[in-house]
This record gives C-alpha cells, sequence and structure tokens, in this order.
C-alpha cells in the first residue's frame, strides 16, 4: 500500500513540475484539472480451465482524479481511486454445486492517454490507457461461512482501460463530468493457479467535478 501512494505522490510532483517549467513568457499556465470521481457500473469474471457459473456482479468506487494538458489536444490522466467489487458464483463438483459471493477491494492508480475536443462550453475526452490495481481486501462467503481469499488472489493486476467522458463548464474555473469507460484485465486474479485462470472485465458510468486552472484550450 505504501508503494502506491507513493508512486501517486511521485507522478503529481511530476505533473507540477511540468507545469512550472511550462509557463509561457506571459505568465499563463497550462491546463491542469484536479477533483473528484466516482463510477458505478457492472463487474464479471471470466475462467479458463475452470468450472464457474458467473453472474455479473457490482463494481462501484471514486477517489481524486488529475490530467493535465500535454500539448494541443493531447492531455495526461492520472489519479487514485477505491475500487469496490462485490460477485455471485457456483462452484460444481461433481453432484454438488457450492453458491457463494466473492466481495473485494482495490486502490487502483491509472495511467490515462487523453484526447480532449474543446467546444467552448464543453468538451468531449477520448480516453484510453493502462490501471494498475491492488487488491488489499478479498472474501469469499458461503452458507453464511467467510474465507480470507487473499491467499489465492493476485493482489497486484494490471489492466487496459478505454472510454469516452464529457465536460460541461460549470463555473468559469470548474467543469462537470460525465461518460462512460470500461476496464479488461489480462493479467491472471489467482495466484499460484497452475492452469486456472480468472480475467476481470467491468463497464461503469463515471462523473464527477473538476476544477481547473484555465478554460478549455481553444475555449473563449
Amino acid at each position: 500500500m505504501k508503494k502506491i501512494f507513493l508512486t501517486f505522490i511521485f507522478f503529481t510532483i511530476l505533473s507540477g513540475s511540468l507545469i512550472n517549467a511550462e509557463e509561457s513568457d506571459d505568465g499563463k499556465v497550462p491546463d491542469i484539472s484536479i477533483g473528484i470521481t466516482g463510477n458505478v457500473g457492472s463487474f464479471d469474471v471470466y475462467d479458463k480451465n475452470m468450472d464457474l457459473n458467473t453472474k455479473p456482479g457490482i463494481y462501484a468506487g471514486g477517489g481524486l482524479s488529475l490530467e493535465k494538458n500535454i500539448y494541443g489536444i493531447f492531455n495526461f490522466g492520472s489519479g487514485l481511486q477505491y475500487r469496490y467489487f462485490y460477485i455471485d458464483f457456483a462452484i460444481e463438483d461433481d453432484t454438488t454445486t457450492f453458491d457463494a459471493t466473492w466481495t473485494f477491494q482495490a486502490i487502483n492508480i491509472p495511467f490515462l492517454f487523453i484526447l480532449n475536443f474543446s467546444g467552448g462550453e464543453s468538451a468531449l475526452n477520448l480516453i484510453g490507457g493502462v490501471v494498475y490495481s491492488h487488491i488489499f481486501y478479498s472474501v469469499m462467503e458461503s452458507d453464511g461461512v467467510e474465507d480470507n481469499a487473499r491467499r489465492f488472489t493476485d493482489t497486484n493486476q494490471i489492466g487496459l482501460t478505454a472510454g469516452m467522458v464529457f465536460k460541461i463548464k460549470a463555473t468559469e474555473y470548474t467543469d462537470f463530468l460525465f461518460g462512460v469507460m470500461g476496464e479488461y484485465y489480462p493479467t491472471n486474479l489467482l495466484y499460484n493457479a497452475g492452469g486456472d485462470h480468472l480475467n476481470m472485465i467491468n463497464y461503469s458510468l463515471i462523473t464527477g467535478y473538476m476544477f481547473r486552472t484555465n478554460i478549455f484550450p481553444g475555449s473563449k
């Protein structure tokens, strides 16, 4: 967990250094936004060499988001997000079926490449990138009995993410945002599982409120 926060602090300091280094002659500061975002949606896992029957579960989270303009319409995004996952599944063993629920929580750090198309009072962001997820809580429950599942959960996951976000100018220096995002994790959710394989995938609606240093690039 300590490494996660140190990584986020490093990228925040790096962004601040870039801002100071790129100030123009007239003293204007390049665009940077920071704020709070939240998301909620559907979560599922896909198995290989396992006899799992899953139903789409719940995925929700929120946290701090950071976005910096690099050049023109090209932006970089990062942040620190809390994630909550809940899913029901069944394991078939010969003639017996075990129903269970799996709940886990994670801290995510995204590294995003953003295309920002501005229209004065609004903007469209096309987003793609990778996300690092550290699972710090993993519990399975069946017939009222809970079991700590961290011992067979690979707590470090790397995923691919993409989505589309709209921004609407709320005040001179703040923006309201909403959109859709998706994540797919090619890394195995199971630790030391041999040939067994579980992949996470989720889709979510995202909303938030961002404060920026100046207006959209190209806006009036």
